[in-house]
């Protein structure tokens, strides 16, 4: 019976929402969420870094989603702007499931679905920037720019770091994204 209400699905949700009220994410906790038993969560994922990989995974499908139903007819520079604002914001918003994310060990990130689903937001930036950057090399160090500035944004601001009376983060923010675009209309 268990294996009817168990799904990958419903333990990416269930751990996504325990990460989100910052609770110890541990197989232990999920099966009791869930209603089960730890050994059956074996079935679906081999340990809890698996399930961490899965929730990134989701987190990126997510953010797509947003960021393609907030860049619906935009182009040029103002859906690059529209792109950086949201990918921002929409972290800070899931600021624990980032924390969680980026915990993650490197060697653990080779997993098909988190790197489709991450490619495909590099594709969707990449795509924003072609009518803009026309070398197609230069396209690649742009994105990685502006993920760098996003990536950038999101941990500085999260942690309080970017916290100044002089200028609010999200004003320098849009300046730094602002200073890169114009370096492209040279």
């Amino acid at each position: 019976m268990t294996s009817k209400i168990l799904s990958k699905e419903r333990i990416i949700k269930t751990a996504m929402n325990l990460i989100n009220h910052q609770e110890q994410l541990n197989f232990t906790k999920l099966s009791k969420i869930l209603g089960t038993r730890a050994q059956a969560l074996y079935n679906y994922f081999p340990d809890i870094t698996a399930i961490k990989v899965a929730v990134a995974a989701q987190f990126y499908k997510d953010l797509e989603v947003r960021l393609r139903a907030d860049l619906l007819g935009l182009t040029d520079e103002q859906a690059v702007k529209i792109f950086s604002n949201v990918a921002v914001q929409y972290s800070l918003g899931k600021f624990y499931l980032v924390q969680q994310i980026i915990s993650i060990p490197p060697d653990r990130l080779h997993d098909a679905e988190f790197e489709q689903s991450f490619r495909s937001l590099q594709l969707i930036l990449i795509g924003l920037l072609k009518p803009i950057v026309k070398i197609e090399s230069e396209q690649l160090v742009i994105s990685r720019m502006i993920f760098n500035l996003i990536i950038g944004e999101i941990l500085c601001a999260g942690y309080g770091r970017f916290d100044n009376a002089l200028i609010n983060t999200r004003d320098s923010f849009n300046q730094m994204l602002e200073k890169i675009l114009s370096d492209q209309n040279k």
